[in-house]
């Protein structure tokens, strides 16, 4: 997952606490640009939950912006499991 926020925003403690608060271990924190004043940061999270949109949610309500959310291959996006049980809830008619 990558984030961005003010430089004046930036608080990895911050970050932490609201990943936490997505019922989530952070795993890994990296800034990858942004360091000068003027540029917004961006930072790269790793996390161990498997829904990164409550992740992302908790940390929109810090104040910080998701920009890109990756995932390990082989999990179920939530729009793609609502498309299949409709599937299957078709298929039960």
């Amino acid at each position: 997952m990558t984030i961005t926020c003010r430089p004046s925003q930036y608080s990895a403690s911050a970050i932490a606490h609201a990943v936490e608060d997505a019922d989530a271990h952070l795993l890994n924190l990296n800034v990858t640009a942004g360091t000068a004043p003027d540029s917004p940061t961006t930072v790269q999270l790793r996390v161990n939950h498997s829904r990164g949109e409550s992740v992302a949610r908790s940390l929109q309500r810090y104040g910080y912006d998701t920009v890109e959310m990756g995932g390990t291959p082989g999990l179920v996006n939530s729009d793609l499991a609502e498309r299949v049980n409709a599937l299957l809830h078709y298929l039960e008619v």
